[in-house]
């Protein structure tokens, strides 16, 4: 018998102290985590360094996790250590220039940090299937196959829910998508 999400297996062993199902975990996710972290994080090493301080506070927390869906709660982590990482070099600027105004730099970034969270907004708006499908493989790299597999749809409903989802992103953010080049 194959488990379908053994990510939730992993979890559950890894609250025993099972260190092969941390290692599993670890190794499924890593890659796409840095992926993550890189659109919030530009410095490829810093961007390796928090996703691997997720992992490190995970192990820490182990016998404490109550986890039901692995990959949700690893990029909800991730991102907020890139949001603090992005904050605290906010901080370091202005203390270090002794001035509150942000380089253009840290400006951008930060920009870009609203840009995202106004993509999750509309995305949090899709139908649950559509904003599912939509998850998969825009922030974890799923294809199409794998998708339709994972869910038991057709490869052709993943690619009409994707096609509706990017026409709503356009609509409901046109002038946003086009300054950015989003999709």
């Amino acid at each position: 018998m194959t488990v379908k999400n053994p990510e939730n297996e992993w979890i559950r062993r890894i609250v025993n102290g099972d260190e092969r199902a941390f290692e599993n975990l670890f190794r499924a996710y890593y890659g796409r985590l840095v992926i993550f972290a890189r659109k919030y994080i530009v410095d490829r090493d810093l961007a390796e360094s928090l996703v691997q301080s997720v992992f490190v506070k995970l192990w820490e927390k182990r016998a404490t996790l109550q986890i039901d869906r692995p990959s949700a709660y690893l990029m909800v982590a991730v991102k907020n250590h890139c949001l603090n990482e992005l904050k605290q070099q906010k901080i370091m600027v202005s203390v270090e220039s002794g001035n509150s105004q942000l380089p253009d730099e840290a400006e951008e970034e930060l920009s870009s940090e609203e840009l995202i969270e106004k993509v999750h907004e509309v995305i949090s708006e899709m139908p649950p299937q559509r904003k599912k499908i939509f998850y998969l493989n825009r922030f974890e790299g799923m294809k199409y196959k794998d998708i339709a597999q994972n869910m038991g749809l057709s490869v052709k409903t993943v690619e009409a829910q994707m096609g509706k989802a990017l026409r709503f992103l356009r609509e409901k953010l046109p002038q946003v998508i086009e300054s950015h080049r989003l999709l």
